[in-house]
């Protein structure tokens, strides 16, 4: 329990928006992903992994208003973390760079394998 108190001490409370506010963003959006592209329309396992993005997070004092908000696939999400961007465009160079970065590792692990 102190751990608990501990966390959200250090992280503040947690992000949570409700499915009518996320649905909005999503439907704004048009169900993709900011960062990469991905389409959740396309089929159910695309739309399972998309996510609300804090363009500023809010655990850096990013707010929940929808003009903080964007669709992100879980993996553009992630790598984009906490971090805080000059930009959107910025944050997003970030993300697709990095994730060119691991496609050439899978690659090459693939490859190897």
């Amino acid at each position: 329990m102190a751990l608990n108190r501990l966390t959200k001490f250090f992280t503040g409370p947690s992000p949570h928006l409700s499915r009518e506010e996320a649905i909005k963003v999503f439907t704004r959006d048009q169900f993709k992903c900011y960062y990469c592209g991905l389409d959740g329309q396309r089929n159910f396992e695309s739309w399972l992994i998309l996510t609300i993005d804090h363009i500023h997070p809010h655990a850096k004092g990013g707010s929940r208003s929808m003009e903080n908000l964007v669709t992100a696939c879980q993996p553009c999400n992630l790598i984009k973390g906490k971090r805080v961007y000059k930009s959107l465009q910025e944050a997003k160079e970030h993300v697709l760079a990095k994730r060119e970065e691991w496609r050439k590792v899978y690659h090459q692990q693939v490859k190897a394998a």
